[in-house]
């Protein structure tokens, strides 16, 4: 608990360090926050629009506009700057689709095979640290969705039970109980990977 203590008040300090000017302070904060923040895109994304859209273009997309708004951003209470940058993610990723999906239904070009080889393919996107954050990846993706689901809220996105709960429409303490559930199979999975 003293060790997240002290992370939210680095990430505070970083905050309050741009808001200042400070554009090294933005470098360590991007640092800090750049795999999770990938980890999760990679996770949300979808096959669908994985296959239009690249990973680090969405990150980079919401850095862009945390740079822009973060001057005015105000923490209310531990994980705030974590949950914002999360809901920047699941926004981006959400008008990205509604994007694809208006323009499917306008009968503007179909998402066929000849348009996607006109599109440059760019470099997969790195993490910072590769092995850990690709061995959690290729393991929830296969998870059930619920429990994938329930990860997601409460270990990438820093939600409380009571909230993961609201979000899953569940009571929380089935909520607890995916999520006891959840970490069990992932740390199976984990587990027989590393042999």
């Amino acid at each position: 608990m003293a060790e997240q203590s002290a992370s939210t008040d680095l990430s505070l300090e970083l905050v309050r360090r741009i808001q200042a000017g400070d554009h090294e302070a933005w470098e360590r904060l991007y640092r800090r926050y750049h795999d999770g923040l990938l980890f999760a895109i990679r996770s949300r994304l979808g096959r669908g629009l994985r296959r239009w859209l690249e990973s680090e273009d969405i990150l980079q997309s919401v850095v862009r506009d945390a740079l822009r708004d973060l001057p005015h951003f105000e923490p209310h209470g531990p994980g705030a700057l974590q949950h914002y940058l999360h809901v920047c993610v699941l926004n981006k990723i959400r008008s990205k689709a509604e994007h694809f999906g208006a323009a499917k239904r306008a009968g503007a070009e179909s998402l066929a095979e000849d348009a996607l080889a006109r599109v440059p393919q760019a470099e997969e996107p790195r993490y910072l640290d590769g092995p850990r954050f690709e061995r959690l990846e290729k393991s929830l993706a296969l998870l059930p969705e619920v429990l994938r689901e329930v990860v997601l809220l409460r270990t990438v996105e820093g939600l409380d039970n009571e909230a993961a709960a609201r979000v899953l429409a569940k009571s929380p303490d089935a909520t607890s109980k995916l999520y006891n559930r959840a970490l069990a199979r992932l740390g199976t999975l984990l587990g027989a990977e590393a042999r």
